[in-house]
């Protein structure tokens, strides 16, 4: 079939966009049936069944939350027979869990599945695209996201034990329709997509058409917003790696107390989000960075203070600062331990 290839979805552009983001020849694109996912797929069968030593499969996530999830295998495996590509299916449970957005559940179930089944050396392949991108940023912003969260989706990061990549991320959704088209694709349209009760869903259908019509270039706009915040906060984690190596404690893992107050607040607070980050720990809020500041680092010299943070508590013996778990019957350690 001749096609006149959109801008961003040439094969050459394909290929190419693929080796500068990760070197793995093992390529598995994350399929949901969808028209994003099956472009993205439809498009890497096509660009790399002549470049020697690539595979590319796909992985289907079944939540068993809509009625409608078998047919959607069924679906999936069709056009991967069609394709001649592997495909694997992740069954996973994306129910809704009480107190947490049901959209984080799913989320946290589908990449929990990937990075389960992800091997060394191989790839994870995503198909969100410009607007995906904007909207999670816009999402970010009225969380109250700083600037690494503003900086948006990562077009490549590591991901268990291999790599994830969006070679779309920069790609109009209109780029996308226009594709699936010209190729006659057929994919599967989730009911869930247009329920309002999701916030993305608000945001995609409520918010941004308006958005879009009063300003038709926002998406790039908040992309290259999103470049800009991505690159401040790098550099603000590379002043904070080597503002850590300075106030290190006396104990391992321990922070010293008056180190971290010679420090500006600003740069005192990047040090201790980079000292959390690097033991694995979630990281403060807002509100529970100023209490850190204010009634551990600044309380009296003899006072013994804490703070249970999520599943740690952050704690102060004279000049050392320490983190633990938590646990309800934990005790006060004996003051040699922490000095």
């Amino acid at each position: 079939m001749d096609v006149c290839w959109p801008l961003n979805l040439s094969p050459e552009k394909i290929i190419k966009t693929i080796q500068n983001l990760t070197q793995s020849k093992r390529l598995w694109v994350a399929f949901s049936g969808g028209i994003d996912s099956h472009v993205l797929l439809d498009l890497m069968v096509l660009s790399f069944k002549n470049c020697p030593g690539y595979e590319v499969g796909a992985l289907h996530i079944h939540h068993g939350i809509s009625p409608k999830a078998d047919l959607w295998v069924e679906h999936c495996e069709q056009v991967c027979s069609e394709l001649q590509v592997p495909l694997n299916v992740l069954w996973v449970d994306g129910n809704e869990i009480e107190g947490r957005s049901p959209e984080e559940v799913a989320r946290e179930a589908r990449f929990s599945a990937f990075d389960s089944f992800l091997k060394e050396g191989e790839c994870l392949v995503l198909a969100h695209h410009e607007a995906d991108q904007a909207e999670t940023i816009l999402l970010r912003l009225f969380r109250g996201s700083g600037p690494l969260g503003l900086g948006g989706m990562n077009e490549k990061t590591s991901f268990g034990k291999g790599e994830l990549i969006r070679p779309l991320l920069n790609t109009p959704k209109e780029e996308i329709e226009d594709y699936a088209k010209q190729r006659k694709l057929v994919w599967i349209e989730d009911e869930s997509n247009t329920n309002r009760r999701f916030d993305r869903n608000f945001l995609r259908h409520e918010i941004m058409p308006l958005v879009v019509a009063r300003w038709p270039r926002v998406l790039r706009s908040v992309g290259r917003a999103a470049e800009l915040c991505l690159e401040t906060a790098t550099a603000v984690q590379v002043l904070a790696v080597n503002d850590l190596q300075t106030v290190q404690g006396k104990a391992a893992g321990n922070l010293s107390v008056s180190g971290l107050l010679a420090l500006d607040p600003v740069r005192r607070k990047g040090v201790i989000r980079c000292w959390l980050q690097k033991l694995s720990y979630t990281l403060p809020s807002r509100d529970h960075m100023e209490r850190i500041d204010r009634e551990i680092l600044k309380a009296s010299a003899g006072s013994r203070p804490k703070l249970k943070i999520s599943q740690y508590e952050i704690r102060r013996v004279k000049d050392e600062l320490s983190v633990r778990n938590y646990t309800k019957n934990t005790q006060d350690s004996p003051e040699s331990e922490a000095s």
